[in-house]
């Protein structure tokens, strides 16, 4: 975690520090970078770089952090703009398959020197937005007159559980070049759509 004096900066000052500081752990493998090389990097002394940060792995973690935080916001985003839940999965998904190059690197890093990979972080940045999948499925749900039961609030939580699996795994296929971004993509969808139907989720599929 880094320390005060660099919380106390001001934010466009951290914010170039952690730019600069990703870009030297995106662009290059994490055991080659020594702390002088961040430190000129982000136009710091060496002096500063450990009044800012721990070490280089304190670093490493604060660019983490900003990424990931920057991510959890983005896809926040979507989850409030959108309508219905298809389309909601679908943005997330082009979101995250349209990353830049500078992106993919710094995510191949993450997964590369932290034990937590990054479909572990995209599913604890889903998790955060179970309850707001949750209150979409419910308001659906009652505009067709269905009463939220027990068991309805069950089958709520098992398919939110199962959309995001189904996402997760599409989005790892396509890493892995298994198939194509458009047959990725209308798999997806289709998955989705089955999903969805049943008696008390007919309603919940978006139309096309």
């Amino acid at each position: 975690m880094p320390t005060q004096h660099f919380l106390k900066l001001r934010i466009d000052r951290k914010n170039a520090i952690i730019k600069a500081l990703t870009r030297q752990f995106a662009t290059r493998e994490y055991g080659d970078i020594s702390v002088k090389e961040l430190a000129d990097e982000a136009s710091i002394s060496r002096g500063s770089f450990y009044l800012y940060f721990d070490d280089k792995e304190d670093a490493f973690l604060t660019s983490v952090k900003a990424y990931t935080d920057r991510l959890e916001q983005d896809l926040l985003n979507i989850f409030i703009k959108s309508k219905n839940i298809k389309e909601t999965i679908m943005q997330v998904f082009d979101y995250l398959t349209h990353l830049s190059q500078f992106e993919h690197s710094f995510f191949e890093k993450i997964n590369n020197n932290l034990s937590l990979g990054v479909p572990d972080l995209i599913a604890e940045t889903f998790d955060q937005f179970a309850e707001k999948i949750n209150t979409l499925l419910k308001s659906l749900l009652l505009k067709q007159n269905v009463e939220i039961t027990p068991e309805i609030e069950e089958q709520i939580n098992l398919r939110r559980e199962i959309l995001f699996s189904v996402l997760i795994s599409s989005i790892i296929n396509l890493g892995l070049n298994r198939a194509t971004l458009s047959e990725v993509r209308n798999s997806l969808k289709k998955k989705i759509d089955l999903i969805l139907i049943s008696p008390i989720c007919h309603e919940l599929k978006s139309e096309e």
